[in-house]
């Protein structure tokens, strides 16, 4: 039933009409819309984390916090940076393959990899911008509970996006399943 509805659906559509160069010039790397939106992010972001570095050193008393303390901020600000970069990447070659089987597949596989890695991204920066923060505070009763509020909001945070990934893959995970009923 469900086939035979997507079929009927699909015999319906019309094509959107793109002349051949245009369709040719959305391939080229520097011409296509995704990529070009996710690399505005990757510079804005690269920019942003660059001038941070240059002023957290003397704005922030980095220069009063041990050398590790330092280190572990500069690999948790370089964590989404690389992210990004892997993201385009992952954008950039999607799939070479013609069958939609196999490159759902490839999507499916790709795609957990790379949920994983945004999650853990995350949680790396967060742990490491917090240990920056909060290294030498003298804590009290209240600061105590804005670090716990903090930490709520940061839990709430992961977890949103745990399922937004959670309901991508699971997407995908159905798209596979309904082409295997197909057969």
């Amino acid at each position: 039933m469900e086939a035979d509805d997507l079929k009927s659906d699909w015999k319906s559509m019309e094509p959107v009409s793109r002349d051949k160069e245009t369709l040719l010039l959305m391939l080229q790397e520097n011409q296509h819309p995704v990529l070009k939106s996710i690399r505005k992010q990757i510079l804005f972001e690269i920019t942003s984390w660059v001038l941070f570095l240059i002023v957290y050193y003397s704005m922030f008393d980095g220069a009063e916090k041990p050398v590790w303390v330092n280190l572990v901020l500069i690999v948790s600000l370089l964590l989404p940076i690389f992210h990004s970069l892997y993201g385009y990447y992952y954008n950039k070659y999607l799939t070479n393959n013609l069958n939609v089987k196999l490159a759902l597949e490839q999507l499916y596989n790709r795609i957990k990899k790379y949920a994983l890695l945004s999650i853990i991204s995350r949680v790396g920066f967060i742990s490491g911008l917090l240990l920056f923060f909060t290294y030498n505070i003298h804590f009290t009763t209240a600061k105590y509970f804005l670090l716990l509020f903090l930490g709520v909001i940061i839990l709430v945070q992961l977890v949103v996006l745990y399922r937004i990934w959670n309901s991508r893959i699971i997407q995908i995970r159905s798209c596979m399943d309904a082409l295997e009923d197909v057969k």
